[in-house]
């Protein structure tokens, strides 16, 4: 579903995933949005637990009539015109929308997990997000994906066969509407500008890939709110606000922040800078960026960083299976990036504040992780910081993780102002990473 260290599904499957847990928080961060004209600034971001999670009322049972098919049409090519005309790109030459039931669509999204996320990478991931400390031996990130998208689908965008698909069995709500102003908003992307061209999926760019993630939900989720203050009533956008947040038990909170929180709501925030006021937007900024798009989390979190742009500071990783020896094999190496270290430290421990403060002055990283014979591990993680004030920050929030890791793991500064976190399956393990990352 994203890929990040070790969540490295194809991107598309999230965007499957129309985020029915941050619907609501994309109304209120839009009036925020709108109402104080912020800049990108993830401190109004609200918690998991603050945003609402709609479902769909007024739900039907079986399949629509073909006079109902011919209503539901007609009100999806409505929106389709509306949408057109607030995000000023050229209509998407896909023809109508599919109209699916549940059941159709769970069929569909779990072929496509299967196909784009086959086991050998599922594997790899597991691995590398066990050796981070972020999932428990017993935890597979496959099926805490599926977990995640739950019945929660209304619709989506499929960019690999250029179609449209809405669950008609659900009803054609406010919530629905508003799920397909989003999910056409990426039709129209695809047609101007490609989503594959904004290489996501590339390997070994995860924080460049979840930074264009971003752009991508935050542009859509735009579009989607001027069309919900244009063509919705109070009533229908209370009906959206209105319903509890789904059973979220047994999800590691990162992966709720990768997948959902971070490029729908730091998205949009960084969108609606770009694009002002909330009700008529102004998108040549955006457009500009799908021509020139974001290299990293940074450049999402704060604007001053996008604009004018500061680059990613490169950093080499070690080849530290070669290091450890013959028996073992490298399953990642990537940034992890500013946005998923502030998500490690607060899903170890870290106050939220103090989280954000130690990620930031981040510069640019590189993680390599390698698993040897049994259920060895091993993780260099080279951080480079923009002050080495930043880089004491840092260090001293992750000697607070370390001890509740359970495994040995240390964070040291280089020389050159580097900072190297070591994890390792044991002792010996971990003094041996270290010397390959230090050499």
């Amino acid at each position: 579903m994203a890929e990040c260290a070790a969540v490295s599904a194809p991107q598309r499957i999230a965007a499957l995933v129309i985020a029915v847990l941050v619907l609501a928080g994309i109304i209120v961060l839009g009036f925020n949005v709108g109402r104080e004209e912020t800049a990108a600034d993830p401190s109004g971001t609200p918690s998991v637990s603050a945003v609402g999670s709609p479902s769909p009322s007024g739900v039907q049972t079986g399949e629509p009539s073909p006079a109902d098919e011919d209503e539901v049409l007609a009100a999806l090519a409505e929106i389709e015109e509306q949408v057109i005309a607030i995000r000023g790109l050229p209509a998407a030459d896909i023809g109508p929308p599919d109209l699916l039931t549940r059941d159709e669509v769970r069929e569909e999204l779990l072929a496509a997990f299967d196909e784009d996320y086959p086991q050998e990478e599922r594997d790899e991931d597991n691995a590398s997000l066990r050796a981070l400390g972020l999932l428990a031996a017993d935890q597979d990130v496959a099926e805490l994906q599926l977990q995640l998208l739950g019945d929660q689908v209304l619709g989506f965008y499929d960019d690999e066969e250029k179609r449209m698909v809405v669950v008609t069995d659900q009803g054609l709500d406010a919530l629905a509407k508003f799920t397909y102003a989003h999910e056409y908003a990426h039709a129209l992307q695809d047609a101007a500008f490609g989503i594959d061209a904004l290489e996501r999926d590339a390997e070994g760019q995860d924080d460049r890939g979840l930074a264009r993630t971003a752009l991508l939900e935050g542009d859509a989720s735009v579009v989607m709110l001027a069309w919900a203050l244009q063509h919705l009533t109070p009533q229908e956008l209370l009906e959206i606000t209105s319903n509890p947040p789904p059973d979220m038990t047994g999800i590691p909170s990162w992966l709720v922040e990768y997948l959902v929180i971070f490029p729908y709501e730091e998205g949009l925030l960084w969108a609606g800078a770009l694009s002002r006021d909330p009700t008529s937007p102004d998108f040549e900024a955006i457009d500009a960026a799908f021509e020139d798009p974001p290299d990293s989390t940074e450049q999402i979190i704060d604007i001053d960083k996008w604009d004018p742009r500061e680059d990613p500071i490169p950093v080499d990783g070690p080849d530290l299976a070669a290091a450890l020896g013959e028996d073992w094999t490298e399953v990642d190496d990537t940034p992890i990036g500013q946005a998923f270290l502030r998500m490690i430290l607060e899903y170890h421990g870290i106050e939220l504040d103090e989280a954000r403060e130690a990620s930031r002055g981040w510069g640019g990283d590189r993680a390599v992780t390698v698993t040897g014979p049994g259920d060895a591990f091993a993780v260099a993680w080279r951080l480079a910081w923009d002050t080495p004030q930043d880089a004491d920050q840092f260090v001293e929030a992750y000697n607070a993780v370390i001890g509740r890791l359970g495994f040995p793991a240390s964070v040291n500064e280089l020389d050159g102002g580097e900072v190297l976190v070591a994890h390792g399956s044991s002792q010996e393990i971990l003094r041996r990473t270290i010397a390959a990352a230090d050499d």
